[in-house]
């Protein structure tokens, strides 16, 4: 990471929804725990395609991955970006993140397309004020923050960027 908290080399990019319901709800996708692996929720949304803008790479992905249909200029944003490194032995693989803010009607998520492993994904509209308390976050302070500053319509002018977040693999 460089003196102002930027990686040097970015992998891949993303854009990703914070899909907000009428009651003040995020849809995260992911797992709940199993005795074979923990819970892990994450916000839907994927990878950049080449010549794909940001916005209406994020439409897309909300789409594959929840069945939202939104019109990428109906998308508010982004108004954050975050950094997610995956860290092996021998590499070091990093996605930058960009968010977007839609506020829908509560809906009945499902996948659409996308990969085989999304046609696994569970899906959980989680209350703002159980996010410290509900299992399969990391590091999810500085979402909480924004999402609770998001509801109260307080849109930042320019991207924030939240903490980066990533995972440790050890060598196979």
């Amino acid at each position: 990471m460089s003196a102002t908290n930027e990686p040097t080399r970015i992998d891949r990019r993303g854009a990703r929804g914070i899909i907000v319901d009428e009651q003040d709800c995020v849809l995260f996708i992911g797992g709940y725990a199993t005795p074979e692996r923990p819970a892990r929720w994450i916000l839907p949304g994927g990878g950049i395609d080449p010549g794909e803008s940001m916005r209406d790479a994020a439409a897309r992905e909300l789409y594959e991955e929840t069945g939202l249909r939104v019109a990428p200029a109906d998308l508010i944003g982004p108004v954050a970006r975050q950094y997610y490194r995956k860290v092996r032995p021998d590499s070091t693989f990093t996605q930058e993140n960009h968010f977007f803010l839609v506020r829908v009607e509560r809906f009945e998520p499902k996948v659409t397309g996308g990969d085989a492993y999304e046609q696994d994904l569970e899906f959980n509209w989680i209350p703002v004020d159980d996010f410290l308390s509900t299992d399969g976050f990391e590091q999810v302070e500085p979402l909480l923050h924004l999402v609770k500053q998001l509801i109260s319509g307080d849109v930042p002018a320019a991207p924030v960027l939240l903490e980066s977040i990533g995972r440790q693999l050890d060598a196979a």
